[in-house]
């Protein structure tokens, strides 16, 4: 990450964990503190601080997935009927 996005990317993380809830993407558990880019900035760095590609998560679900990239269909499945 850029040194000049250190604030801008603190506020959009809050707002990741925020709107999710604090509930990680990754393991379903809540007390996410972290926000994960779907596609990693490694593969994409345009998509950085692009809201669409990020999700809540803890630092250690993090870590562990690394740089391996989500399926784009797994993002589109959920239980909710609508």
């Amino acid at each position: 990450m850029r040194r000049n996005m250190g604030h801008s990317w603190r506020v959009l993380k809050a707002q990741v964990i925020a709107e999710e809830g604090g509930i990680c993407h990754l393991c379903k558990m809540p007390g996410a503190n972290s926000a994960d880019h779907l596609i990693p900035v490694i593969m994409r760095p345009d998509l950085e601080m692009v809201r669409w590609n990020l999700r809540a998560c803890h630092l250690r679900c993090n870590k562990r997935r690394g740089t391996r990239p989500i399926p784009a269909v797994a993002d589109l499945t959920t239980t909710r009927a609508w």
